[in-house]
């Protein structure tokens, strides 16, 4: 095996961006509200991120063995991305805010990078 070699982390281009997605006011509105206005917003959102030349690699929605509230992982579902730029994550994160769902969920980005034992 190659000597283990550990200076300081380089940023990777593009950026690895792991976005978890927190369902917080989502619990105090109508089925009406999910249906009609929060959904198709959301959906919109996510859709208009597949033009700002991120690459989706996965999701992981965590409903399978929880109900209600996040919880204190503090996220529902998650979203890995490849993203070209810091301002394209911020305009993600602002997608939210400009649109009003930001009460209704949140989401936090977290920059890393590949495991160096998985992809190279």
């Amino acid at each position: 095996m190659k000597k283990i070699v550990h200076g300081a982390p380089q940023i990777p281009n593009p950026l690895r961006v792991f976005i978890t997605f927190e369902s917080t006011g989502w619990f105090d509105t109508t089925q009406e509200q999910k249906e009609n206005e929060l959904l198709p917003k959301l959906k919109s959102i996510i859709t208009e991120w597949e033009s700002n030349g991120s690459e989706l690699l996965g999701t992981f929605d965590r409903d399978i063995l929880t109900a209600g509230h996040a919880g204190p992982t503090n996220w529902h579902a998650c979203f890995l991305y490849n993203i070209p730029d810091l301002q394209t994550v911020t305009n993600m994160t602002h997608s939210f805010r400009e649109a009003g769902i930001d009460r209704y969920f949140r989401l936090e980005a977290s920059i890393g990078r590949p495991f160096f034992l998985v992809e190279n």
